[in-house]
């Protein structure tokens, strides 16, 4: 009897699962449909091809933001909103080592200056963290544990003021010429974005660690608009952009031929091919670090269970800090190529990129580092896409409505002009297509069922 309950059990699980699965399945299967259809009613395959690899580079760029949104979650089950204010910082980071203030007396240099030597302090307090909390063994064990409390607490203290003299020495009073070669500020601002996320950890997080999950949560918000005052305050709130005198000629806009469809010669630009190559090996890259290092299969196991984690050995809090600080610098690494493809720097920039790439990792599932790669890139290709259909006439869609009288086109126009045309909701569509997915598979399209609840 008990068997028999069992085996009917697992039948009902299975018949769950499977349907579960049809669900994703019809998705896909809408979406191949919907594809179809815009092919045939407009007949240019060309143009859908060439916003095809416009929107490539741009889920690239969203994936592997969401990447540091999953690896975040996946260990203390925390959405970091204030993710999207590193990916902006990074921006900064680059600029401030590239253009001089523009004036002499502008408060921009010392709030530099003083916003960097935190994060140095911060960034070597977690590096020398095992070596402080080291138990010596001995009579005056205690004594020494305190002592190298002590030497730690000067150590980061002494960086953090030899780094923060250099930057002093480095920021003019004033001026607009390059102060580094842009390759150089490039490779400090991903090592200041990472420092950044590591602050963020020890500073706001580390703390509400053992507190229920709303408070960190809030937290983040606050931090997320914290953040951003603090780059209005330091740079202003003036749209700005990287020097085109120092930029590499490898990030120019020349065109690189992909595939000749008839009489149409399909291209995208030099930078967005770089930003692709890297975007896709540094996903390898972090998949192999995950999966075949001792680091991150210690990553694996605080996230599957912190308490046991801890009881074998693990620190869980650095592996937590090399979350946040890996998470920081794919941001980092992405930002200024972003900057690059033309969109301006601003204090509110990471809010967009930041919920499209929040968007992401909840569409591939959230927690899950290959779904958030597969969300970013999908999220990224719909993003793209919307501004296509007002290159169209897309009342052709509609004309069935026409025909039964339902409405016509002079309402069309009406409705468009009154409301806009379908380009100016590309947050919009791609939300509701991350709805529409978790609607019919709550998970994500790679998440996996949990026990647990928030």
């Amino acid at each position: 009897m008990a068997s028999r309950w069992i085996s009917a059990r697992t039948r009902k699980v299975e018949t769950r699962k499977g349907s579960t699965g049809w669900k994703a399945a019809s998705i896909w299967l809408g979406g191949f449909v919907a594809f179809a259809l815009f092919v045939i009613l407009n007949k240019d395959l060309a143009t859908f091809l060439r916003y095809l690899l416009l929107g490539l580079p741009q889920g690239a760029v969203i994936a592997l933001i969401a990447v540091g949104y999953s690896m975040v979650y996946g260990i203390i089950q925390l959405i970091n909103f204030a993710h999207g204010e590193v990916f902006m910082f990074a921006t900064y980071f680059v600029l401030m080592f590239l253009v001089a203030p523009e004036t002499p007396d502008a408060v921009g240099p010392r709030l530099i200056t003083a916003f960097v030597a935190l994060l140095v302090w911060c960034a070597l307090w977690v590096a020398l963290e095992p070596w402080g909390r080291a138990r010596l063994s001995g009579g005056a064990g205690e004594e020494r544990s305190r002592g190298r409390g002590l030497v730690r607490v000067g150590l980061a203290t002494t960086g953090a003021v030899l780094v923060a003299g250099l930057v002093l020495a480095l920021l003019p009073k004033y001026g607009s010429k390059p102060i580094l070669p842009f390759f150089v500020a490039y490779a400090m601002a991903i090592g200041f974005a990472a420092c950044l996320g590591v602050t963020m950890d020890l500073l706001a997080y580390r703390p509400l660690r053992a507190s229920p999950r709303l408070i960190p949560l809030i937290t983040a918000i606050g931090l997320s608009l914290f953040l951003q005052n603090i780059a209005q305050a330091t740079w202003g709130s003036a749209s700005r952009f990287f020097p085109a005198d120092v930029t590499p000629a490898i990030f120019s806009g020349k065109r690189v031929p992909i595939v000749r469809i008839g009489d149409t010669q399909l291209d995208m630009s030099q930078l967005d091919a770089l930003i692709l190559v890297l975007a896709v090996s540094l996903m390898v890259i972090v998949q192999l670090f995950i999966l075949r290092t001792r680091a991150g299969k210690a990553m694996r196991a605080c996230a599957q269970d912190r308490t046991t984690a801890a009881l074998m050995g693990i620190h869980v809090d650095r592996f937590v800090a090399l979350a946040f600080a890996l998470g920081a610098g794919l941001a980092a690494v992405v930002a200024p190529l972003y900057v690059l493809r033309g969109s301006p720097i601003y204090p509110q920039m990471g809010y967009i990129v930041g919920i499209l790439a929040f968007a992401s990792a909840v569409l591939g599932g959230i927690g899950n580092i290959t779904g958030a790669m597969l969300g970013g890139m999908i999220i990224g290709i719909i993003y793209s896409f919307v501004p296509l259909f007002d290159a169209f006439d897309t009342f052709r869609i509609f004309g069935w409505l026409e025909e039964m009288g339902w409405i016509t086109r002079a309402g069309y126009e009406r409705f468009v002009t009154e409301f806009g045309r379908p380009g100016q909701y590309q947050l919009g569509v791609a939300y509701a297509f991350m709805i529409l997915v978790i609607v019919f598979k709550p998970t994500g399209l790679l998440g996996k069922t949990s026990a647990k609840r928030a």
